[in-house]
């Protein structure tokens, strides 16, 4: 068998999914590629059988998700021969438990949220929301329009979650624009940059998503110091216990720092640090990364609020 394209729509019901897939075909105005349209939920919209006709797309649908197997979306492949497949995809199933043929090949994800809802839901069900949107080539927040400084409150745990993704509104006039501007709490421009308690969080994520901007960069900071036997000899971890979920869902997040000033430093201990940023090739993660080097490493009491909240 061939490989196919596949493409992912997903998203919680009524978040836009079949609107978007339809003003997709309409834009592209292509009707000779033959689509095979794989259904895993029906809202409020639906496909008429005349744009399906005009369209060439076939479609079917999925009762649950134990109907989704890839038995039948082989059969159903081979019956219409496509070439491309869409996956209109139920935003309560976990992606991580699904199974395609291995002829299909990812070629974008893209998770819609209706922002009308969001809120809410968000408060309740944040952790499906992550789990769309951490596979997400591009996240579209839908009906946006007079809310977008509400939207930009989310930046820090969704560019956390994938730091990966393009993040979009949907402006008056049908266009997307960018949802979240990178709007920092500290001056990147100043020779040092000073970051208060509550900037760790954003710093972190922006030093992975724009790291030319701080190669070489002093930075000062407070952290607290993980030792681990794991790292290498004389480094440590300058991190922040960070929720960005719930309070059930706290992780690390920090860059390796060479004690360069042989300070005796003890695990889990608060530490002021000012150091140099060096953008160098990891061998534990197979990948670059910020390395620290500090000039001054003084230690300090623990904060009052010591665990960063990502989520407000």
């Amino acid at each position: 068998m061939k490989v196919l394209p596949m493409f992912i729509i997903s998203g919680l019901l009524e978040s836009g999914k079949t609107t978007f897939i339809k003003d997709t075909f309409r834009a592209d105005n292509n009707k000779t590629s033959k689509t095979l349209l794989f259904v895993c939920e029906q809202g409020e919209e639906e496909y008429e059988q005349s744009f399906l006709d005009e369209y060439n797309i076939t479609v079917v649908y999925f009762e649950d998700e134990s109907d989704f197997t890839m038995e039948k979306m082989d059969r159903e492949t081979n019956l219409v021969n496509p070439t491309r497949i869409i996956v209109e995809l139920n935003g309560m199933w976990d992606i991580t438990n699904l199974q395609f043929p291995p002829y299909y090949e990812l070629s974008e994800c893209i998770n819609l949220i209706n922002f009308e809802t969001f809120p809410v839901y968000f408060n309740n069900m944040r952790q499906r929301f992550l789990d769309n949107a951490k596979y997400a080539d591009a996240v579209i927040f839908n009906r946006t329009i007079g809310k977008e400084e509400e939207v930009k409150n989310y930046t820090s745990v969704f560019r956390l979650t994938n730091s990966q993704a393009q993040y979009f509104c949907v402006g008056a006039d049908g266009q997307y624009q960018n949802a979240f501007d990178v709007e920092l709490p500290y001056d990147i421009n100043q020779d040092v940059i000073k970051l208060k308690n509550d900037d760790f969080g954003i710093w972190y994520i922006d030093t992975f998503d724009r790291p030319e901007l701080y190669e070489n960069k002093i930075v000062d900071f407070n952290a607290m110091a993980v030792t681990s036997k794991k790292l290498p000899k004389n480094s440590f971890i300058a991190a922040r216990l960070t929720i960005t979920c719930c309070s059930n869902d706290i992780q690390m997040l920090g860059h390796l720092c060479m004690n360069t000033t042989m300070t005796k430093i003890r695990d889990r201990s608060w530490y002021h640090i000012v150091a140099k940023m060096k953008y160098e090739y990891s061998e534990m993660y197979q990948e670059n990364e910020f390395v620290l080097y500090p000039t001054v490493i003084e230690k300090i009491a623990k904060p009052e609020n010591d665990v960063l909240d990502l989520t407000k």
